[in-house]
Parts: structure tokens; C-alpha cells; sequence
């Protein structure tokens, strides 16, 4: 069996034979993990995908066009460090979040200007800007400014 999916122009020069996908099979609760097998070699002109082939090896539980969502492996990084989309914030010189520093005993909030990477689900990765043990301000961040006193809860 196999699977056969529409992959976005875009993720072209990440794939190619081999790559690894998991699979996500809703109506049978099943995850599995294969890999690329054919990767076409047009362009579809009116949706800007490319059809690629997928092995799945099967049990006997999956049945022909069957609905699946395959995620691909496009990217990965042992060492990388991720955070909330949600407490990224934009001002005019670019992207921050904000941490808690104790500075002469007290709490306070420090503005860290960041360099962002990939994005994966809710989380997205930090290139730059924050160090291992960072302590994050997820919740009341919106209206913070650098060097506010802050409670902590």
C-alpha cells in the first residue's frame, strides 16, 4: 500500500527520496512512520504541488483512500531551542520576548530581542538571544516593559 500526497512547491529543496514522514490515521488512531519512496517530477500548475509516494506497510486496519495527514521531516536540530509562538512579540526593532532577571534582589522584566528559526506547531525556534535556563514570561507579558518590577507566581 501507499500513500500518494500533494507536497507545496516550497519544501522541494528539503525532501527527496528517503526523507522521513509520519503518518496520522484519525479513524483507525494510528501513527506511522515511513519514508519518501517517488517524488514526481512536475509541478502542478494551478495548485504548485508535486505528488509524492509513500510506502505504508500495512496490517490488514487501512483501507484504499483512506484520509491521512502526513507530516514531513523537513528539518532537524538536536540542540535547538524552542519556545511559545504566543509570547513572540514585534516591535520596530524586530522580534522579542520577555524574561525575569533579579537585579538588587527584585524581580524584574528584561526585553531579549531574538533571531527566530523554524516553526513547528504552537513553538518556534530561537537562533539567538536567549540563553539555556532562560526563565520566560508567558503569562502578563503583553503589557511589560524592560525593567519592570514583576511578582512572580
Amino acid at each position: 500500500m501507499k500513500a500518494v500526497v500533494d507536497v507545496p512547491e516550497n519544501y522541494l529543496s528539503s525532501i527527496k527520496k528517503g526523507t522521513e514522514v509520519i503518518i496520522e490515521i484519525p479513524d483507525v488512531n494510528k501513527k506511522i512512520t515511513s519514508s519518501i519512496d517517488v517524488i514526481g517530477q512536475q509541478i502542478n500548475a494551478n495548485s504548485r504541488t508535486v505528488i509524492a509516494e509513500i510506502k505504508i506497510p500495512t496490517d490488514g486496519t487501512l483501507k484504499p483512500n483512506q484520509l491521512a495527514k502526513v507530516k514531513i521531516k523537513d528539518y532537524a536540530s538536536n540542540n535547538a531551542m524552542v519556545i511559545p509562538m504566543m509570547i513572540l512579540q514585534t516591535d520596530e526593532k524586530g522580534k522579542f520576548v520577555y524574561v525575569e532577571e533579579t537585579e538588587k534582589g527584585k524581580k524584574v522584566a528584561r526585553k531579549k530581542m531574538v533571531t527566530v528559526g523554524s516553526i513547528y506547531g504552537e513553538f518556534i525556534e530561537v537562533l539567538n538571544g536567549l540563553q539555556e535556563g532562560s526563565k520566560l514570561i508567558t503569562k502578563g507579558f503583553q503589557g511589560l516593559y524592560d525593567g519592570q518590577a514583576i511578582a512572580v507566581n
